[in-house]
């Protein structure tokens, strides 16, 4: 079923049912090629979803990203240069403001089509309302990195991450270029760095880091202390370090690993911090699966010393791309086979896998973001090109599983896994960088993409008048609503149905059982309070808490 985005309540009303076994799937998407890219709850109980999309943009011949809060208020808008450039947006974030940050590159396409991003990259960082308006933006062009003009250029913002005092700090990475000896101007290596910006996104400072060879840094966060802490899962190795307020170097911490490419270069892992004040990583390493790329997971004390490592793999291609932490296990998202999007749950002390999820389908799906729910429940921000998911190329998706039954899209794989050891060895180069980024100017233009709910929670759609408006449950089999004092349950297609009631205290009050059942059932006249709803049905046996107000 197509509805309207503006109808969808999939996050905050998850958190209004409180913690329990639940999972959710949605996909928003046109007719051309469409990716979510991030989704953050830091900062706010409202979701932010950041989505690639060429199927709508500005000037309707370039790739933009669309920024959504798909929560009340609810708003939704495409977001780019109106001058025919491609945006492309890999971080969101919350500022504690109660603003947005987004930070991307912008490029040319040269007419190639759908991911074709060519140099030369211009790193950008813009910042929006809580509603949605444009602010303020920053072009990122560190020209003084190039000795040459040259197409290879490159300055990309990988992520953007809030600070105490309103501001943002950035990872990413740039290239430098240099004339060989026949005087041709020639990409040289690319450097990580880490970048700080106050809330109205002057540029503090800057600093690049890394060696003679290629480069790059995808997290940065801010500690407990007010530092910052600077992650880059490189190409030949895995870095971190901690700098403080100035920008000046505290510690580091080099731990070489290879990773096996297939022709598609490094995949970016990004990192996030732990409740400890350790971090964790989800990364890619040339392990155990043979002539193919494997999930790396690494747990991260807070002085950057290895904790723990976890290698997932297949005879295909595993690779593990975000992470997240949550009150029993620490997740990680990605895909595996090369075409399946995953969540896993690692042991907090030990790094052993205990959980491994996988989204059942017949397309290519890979998960992209990942964070927590208010009610700690893991969602995934990612793709699709499931043809009975999706209405274009690829499809945007959205999709939450807490790991405890199998549904009819979510499944349990038993994934091989072992430990690994990663050794400290070597240092980076920081380097002192002077520069002061331009202004930069997007459009922000309301925009209405659809939405499939597949399977979960979501507020019933706009004209249902047979399960209202409230909070409803979709999954395969069945829905049901909470409609003022009456709960609503319809059955897909005919089923036998067993319906129980039970109050907080264990009071069964209600008791039905309907034999080829189609159609919606009420169950009226309920008194204010927390009930279980018990439904055995054709697909299985579905509980859930529901709350009469």
């Amino acid at each position: 079923m197509r509805y309207s985005i503006s109808a969808l309540g999939l996050m905050v009303a998850a958190s209004t049912l409180g913690a329990q076994t639940w999972a959710g799937l949605a996909t928003y998407g046109g007719p051309d090629y469409d990716q979510m890219w991030g989704l953050d709850f830091r900062g706010d109980t409202l979701p932010v979803l950041l989505m690639f999309t060429i199927s709508y943009s500005i000037s309707g011949n370039d790739e933009d990203f669309i920024l959504m809060v798909p929560t009340v208020p609810q708003w939704k808008k495409v977001i780019g240069n109106s001058s025919g450039r491609d945006d492309w947006a890999y971080g969101v974030a919350w500022q504690t403001t109660g603003n947005i940050a987004v930070g991307g590159t912008w490029c040319y396409d040269g007419g190639a089509g759908a991911g074709s991003c060519y140099a030369p990259l211009y790193g950008f960082l813009i910042q929006m309302s809580s509603t949605g308006n444009f602010l303020r933006g920053r072009h990122l062009d560190p020209s003084a990195s190039w000795t040459c003009d040259a197409d290879g250029r490159q300055t990309r913002i990988l992520n953007v991450w809030p600070t105490n005092d309103g501001g943002v700090v950035s990872a990413g990475y740039m290239t430098y270029n240099e004339s060989d000896s026949w005087g041709n101007c020639d990409v040289s290596e690319s450097d990580a760095f880490i970048a700080k910006f106050d809330a109205y996104l002057n540029l503090q400072w800057i600093k690049p880091v890394g060696t003679a060879n290629w480069e790059l840094a995808t997290t940065a966060i801010q500690t407990t202390d007010g530092n910052y802490v600077l992650i880059a899962p490189s190409f030949y190795e895995i870095w971190i370090g901690k700098f403080n307020s100035s920008g000046n170097l505290l510690w580091q911490r080099r731990y070489p690993r290879t990773y096996y490419d297939d022709g598609r270069g490094k995949f970016f892992g990004w990192a996030k911090p732990t409740s400890d004040g350790g971090f964790i990583l989800a990364d890619e390493i040339d392990g155990p699966g043979g002539n193919s790329r494997d999930a790396l997971f690494v747990k991260f004390r807070s002085n950057g010393s290895v904790q723990c490592a976890r290698v997932l793999y297949t005879s295909s291609h595993d690779v593990g791309v975000d992470v997240v932490e949550g009150p029993n296990y620490y997740w990680m998202t990605g895909f595996f086979r090369n075409s399946d999007l995953f969540i896993a749950a690692f042991d907090k002390a030990t790094c052993n896998l205990e959980k491994f999820r996988y989204l059942l389908s017949s397309g290519v799906e890979s998960g992209r973001s990942m964070d927590l729910s208010d009610n700690n429940i893991p969602y995934v921000a990612g793709y699709t090109d499931n043809p009975a998911w999706s209405v274009g190329d690829y499809d945007a998706l959205v999709a939450a599983d807490s790991g405890g039954v199998d549904t009819c899209y979510w499944r349990s794989y038993p994934i091989s896994n072992s430990s690994v050891s990663l050794t400290q060895s070597g240092s980076w180069n920081v380097y002192s960088f002077s520069y002061t980024p331009s202004n930069y100017s997007v459009s922000a233009v309301n925009v209405d993409p659809g939405i499939d709910v597949i399977c979960g929670l979501a507020l019933g759609p706009e004209g249902d008048s047979e399960l209202g408006t409230e909070e409803r449950f979709v999954d395969c089999y069945l829905n049901y609503a909470v409609v003022g004092n009456e709960v609503r349950i319809r059955v897909k297609g005919q089923t036998d149905l067993q319906v129980e009631l039970y109050t907080a205290d264990g009071r069964k009050v209600y008791d039905r059982y309907l034999k080829g059942f189609s159609g919606v059932l009420r169950i009226p006249n309920l008194r204010k309070g927390i009930y279980l709803l018990r439904m055995r049905h054709g697909g299985g046996e579905t509980k859930r808490k529901i709350t009469i107000r």
